[in-house]
């Protein structure tokens, strides 16, 4: 509208939201109490209980499926959903009630948050559940009043045993409710524990939720689908990620942001967009019409603690909307390999043996070993004496000799180490067009064929392999290490390779040249294979993921690595050569080439 002046009075009057019309347009998405119509209601009341300010933001609904997200706490900020449906006799006011009060006891009571260790998933949910109850039970201290109001949403009952949800439900109704009786004895045992324990210390908590998730006995639990019944709890988001909570921040934050005006519909839009470049506001904007925005958050995987190998790490990951770098922003998880039929990998090294020879002999060709003797030098260990007769007659002729009459005899070795670095995302399951092999097949036996070459040839080499689910969860693969032979169980672990989730390359290609770095070849070499462009579940700019992956290879770079990208996506050009540098990759066309393709870019890039 503001590049065109031929805009007519209605469609002006619609886009200000002026008339009756326009405003019927956004209420009309949404059923049940909205959160533009309690926030200051609710804002006071937390204020009328602890004597502070609360900064409180409302989180969209998903369009498709009219789902809300859970509320959460993040930055000091209690994000609640835009809007509730009373469900049974509890009311939507009492819903965002108990879920403001709950979410502010938290940013009262819980001072820092626990570290993850080799925590799984089953041991996270238990202690968050004993943490919730912890704080619960002293906002319930200060004001009894709360007690009824968070009892009501709860309604498990005894009869429920079908998941290990229904266990956690019984459980925190237990620990809220006295009056509640189950006489299950995990329980009960939940309830002793937690009368006993010193509500006072967070690290009761843990200590607590890990005994009992040790002495559980019931259903499995399922990290996507045991979900907490009770509607007001958050998703203890905060509990996990390391943010470090206090009054005094809060308060300080609260004190900028007290000037609240009501804003247009796009102008509460302007004010989410500004929040969003983490520009910091002193104005608390309250929309006139509903403002729905979606937000993509990844689905945590669940994490069998069985493959881990190793601690957690922890990478940066460079913000291109807020250009800084996010510390300790990526968790990648090393998982166990789980090995495959061997018979495949045979079956390979049978089929393509004249190829494996053929690029023995290349690679030997191109960089050979044994004594080479380097003449024109002005100091070495013997003399050259084809030099000395040249520099004679330039002598005798009037012209001035050349003085490097020496040479030397040196032992060329071939000095490199390379690291095969694989995607393993979900495409990479897709068949090739007009080919009975999927991507992966194909990049299994190039593999093969690359390694058996360079095997032969002796150079130290390794493959990894990844994928993610969201920045808290990247996987790493480790199918053969430095240090280890290529014997049948590296190539058992290449068979067992498979393909899933999505493609956060930056933190990958990071702790690949964490490992290249220990090595003390002259030359090291990073080979990133890929079907398509970094991508994951809780990334909706697409520049932002290529441009961390840029970060991480100009890192690489910078401590003596070479990174090489070989990509299987025909539209790739767009993307690549920003990431990797103009002679740093190539683009496979005819996938079904691969196995031949990587061998002979491997000789060249080794010369």
């Amino acid at each position: 509208m503001t590049l065109t002046s031929r805009v007519d009075g209605f469609s002006r009057s619609f886009f200000a939201l002026i008339g009756f019309s326009p405003k019927q347009v956004a209420p009309e998405e949404l059923q049940g109490t909205l959160f533009t119509d309690v926030q200051r209601r609710i804002g006071m009341y937390l204020r009328a209980l602890w004597a502070q300010d609360f900064v409180m933001k409302p989180t969209s609904r998903a369009y498709e499926n009219r789902e809300g997200y859970k509320p959460y706490v993040e930055d000091s900020l209690i994000h609640l959903p835009d809007a509730y449906q009373d469900i049974g006799s509890v009311s939507g006011l009492d819903l965002y009630r108990a879920a403001a009060a709950h979410a502010a006891a938290h940013l009262v009571h819980t001072k820092t948050s626990f570290p993850v260790g080799k925590l799984d998933n089953w041991q996270i949910a238990v202690v968050s559940l004993i943490e919730d109850a912890r704080v619960e039970a002293l906002a319930m201290r200060e004001f009894p009043g709360l007690k009824a109001l968070w009892s009501a949403q709860h309604d498990a009952d005894p009869g429920r045993k079908s998941c290990a949800a229904d266990y956690l439900d019984r459980l925190a109704r237990a620990l809220l409710d006295e009056g509640y009786s189950d006489a299950d004895p995990w329980i009960s045992k939940g309830r002793a524990l937690f009368s006993g324990m010193d509500t006072g210390s967070r690290q009761s908590s843990m200590e607590v939720g890990l005994q009992l998730a040790k002495s559980y006995r019931g259903p499995a639990y399922n990290v996507r689908t045991d979900l907490p019944g009770a509607p007001y709890r958050d998703d203890n988001r905060m509990l996990w990620e390391g943010a470090k909570y206090s009054f005094s921040n809060l308060s300080k934050k609260a004190k900028k942001q007290r000037l609240k005006k009501y804003a247009s519909f796009f102008g509460m839009t302007n004010d989410v967009a500004i929040e969003s470049e983490g520009k910091e506001t002193r104005e608390l904007s309250l929309i006139a019409a509903i403002f729905n925005f979606k937000l993509n958050v990844g689905a945590g995987s669940e994490i069998d603690t069985r493959d881990l190998i190793s601690e957690p790490y922890h990478y940066p990951e460079w913000d291109c909307l807020k250009q800084i770098e996010r510390e300790s922003w990526v968790t990648l998880r090393e998982k166990r390999p789980r090995p495959g039929n061997l018979a495949l990998i045979l079956e390979i090294i049978e089929r393509r043996k004249r190829l494996i020879a053929r690029m023995k002999y290349l690679l030997d060709a191109i960089q050979p070993e044994g004594v080479q003797r380097i003449r024109k030098l002005e100091d070495g260990d013997d003399i050259d004496i084809n030099a000395v007769i040249r520099a004679h007659i330039d002598f005798r002729l009037g012209i001035q000799p050349d003085n490097r009459i020496m040479m030397s005899s040196v032992k060329k070795t071939r000095d490199i180490s390379v690291l095969v670095l694989l995607d393993l995302s979900k495409s990479t399951t897709q068949r090739v067009p007009g080919q009975p092999h999927t991507i992966l097949e194909l990049t299994r036996e190039a593999c093969v064929l690359l390694a058996d070459a360079i095997q032969k040839v002796g150079d130290p080499f390794a493959i990894h392999g990844f994928c993610s689910d969201s920045r808290h969860h990247v996987e790493y693969h480790r199918f053969k290490d430095f240090d280890q032979p290529y014997d049948d169980d590296a190539k058992a672990r290449l068979a067992g390779m498979s393909g899933q989730l999505s493609t956060r390359m930056g933190a990958a290609i990071r702790h690949a040249s964490h490992y290249l770095n220990q090595q003390k070849s002259a030359k090291k070499l990073l080979l990133v294979i890929t079907d398509g462009e970094p991508s994951d579940v809780d990334v909706r700019e697409r520049k932002y993921l290529h441009l961390d992956a840029k970060k991480s290879v100009e890192e690489a770079g910078r401590s003596g690595i070479l990174t090489y990208c070989m990509s299987l996506d025909p539209g790739a050009d767009q993307y690549v050569s920003r990431i990797f540098g103009q002679r740093n990759f190539m683009v496979v066309d005819h996938v079904e080439r691969l196995p031949e393709k990587l061998p002979i870019l491997y000789a060249g890039l080794t010369r």
